[in-house]
């Protein structure tokens, strides 16, 4: 049997492999803050359900955090976000004034240490990736959580105060990923895209704003790292003509959101036809993995459902069982180890 880096490694390189891979990643809001207790609860989760590869679950405010925001984390285990009193860029001169964040900024001291001792545990057997969010991501995070009413007036707007606000932040990501590469040995990176769907984003806006930029991180780590997977965030409306473009390894998405036109979403087949690079998809994390009476042999077909799905869709079998984005933090953890059986179930049978 292989391990799972050499599973990863053969489908990244088109030779033979074993099985599908699965993989998941959750927010722990209650430990990402400590190195000791994030490095221990990243390894529980991982063993117990069995995961191919390890998303380092970095808090979703640790781009403002770094910056200086005014944060008061969250009390509640099934939400992540807390609260941010102050944002780093309130006005148009705060954002003209943001610095260059070195690698020895305490925010990512903290995580360079959790991603070492990550890869030190593996000890090569898991591929360890880390979060980074790509620059305009970054910008939006550090003045509203999670939505894009800021940016895009100020993109339209003043333009030249946002492309110099994103070259700090391509300089701040290249010093933070010197420390990742150089001192965690990580193997490549999770690069979160919040703007590569219409739903937020015009498709000229993106070639101004997100292009040059993401492009130019994704070819600082060239040859560093051996597996970056390109997160395409959004339910629908995705661009991913333009994700086509980024030198990564893999693709993550939501594939099977329901209730939305068919003809929005990105299926396994529209993304296979326009490339041959692993993917990492299969499962509506909002919605796949609830049922009503709890019952696991349900939860367990339904997952088996959408796995032949994605393994008749993809055709040559390269693909990482996963949810679309993160999982749900108000499920029982078990749940997501029934994702791990159907691929044992199935994905021997089906691999090349």
């Amino acid at each position: 049997m292989m391990t799972s880096t050499e599973r990863i490694k053969a489908m990244i390189n088109h030779q033979p492999f074993d099985r599908i891979g699965v993989a998941g990643w959750v927010h722990m809001p209650f430990v990402d803050h400590n190195v000791t207790d994030m490095t221990r609860a990243t390894i529980m989760v991982t063993d117990y359900c069995g995961w191919d590869f390890v998303k380092i679950m970095t808090t979703g405010h640790y781009v403002p955090e770094a910056f200086g925001a005014d944060i008061t984390l969250s009390k509640d285990p099934t939400h992540w976000n807390g609260t941010i009193h102050r944002y780093p860029i309130t006005n148009l001169e705060e954002l003209k004034k943001i610095p260059v964040l070195t690698k020895d900024n305490w925010v990512f001291k903290r995580e360079v240490a959790i991603a070492k001792n990550l890869v030190e545990h593996y000890k090569g057997e898991k591929p360890v990736i880390a979060t980074i969010f790509t620059p305009l991501t970054c910008l939006q995070e550090m003045m509203e959580r999670g939505t894009h009413n800021k940016t895009i007036p100020l993109m339209e707007n003043h333009k030249e105060e946002v492309h110099e606000a994103l070259r700090k932040l391509v300089q701040t990501n290249k010093n933070y990923l010197d420390a990742l590469i150089n001192e965690a040995h990580i193997d490549g990176i999770f690069y979160a895209h919040q703007y590569i769907t219409t739903n937020v984003i015009t498709p000229e806006l993106f070639d101004e704003f997100c292009t040059p930029y993401d492009l130019e991180l994704l070819d600082y780590i060239k040859d560093r790292t051996w597996f970056n997977v390109l997160h395409v965030h959004g339910e629908n409306n995705l661009m991913f003509d333009k994700a086509m473009l980024y030198d990564v390894q893999a693709y993550s998405w939501e594939n099977c959101v329901p209730g939305l036109e068919s003809d929005t979403i990105s299926t396994v087949a529209k993304v296979r036809e326009m490339t041959d690079k692993v993917l990492i998809t299969g499962l509506a994390r909002h919605y796949d993995y609830y049922n009503d009476d709890n019952n696991r042999d349900e939860l367990k077909e339904f997952f088996r459902k959408r796995l032949l799905t994605v393994l008749n869709e993809s055709q040559d079998k390269r693909v990482v069982f996963a949810p679309g984005c993160a999982l749900p933090m108000d499920v029982d953890r078990y749940v997501f180890t029934l994702m791990k059986e159907v691929v044992e179930e199935e994905g021997y049978l089906n691999a090349e």
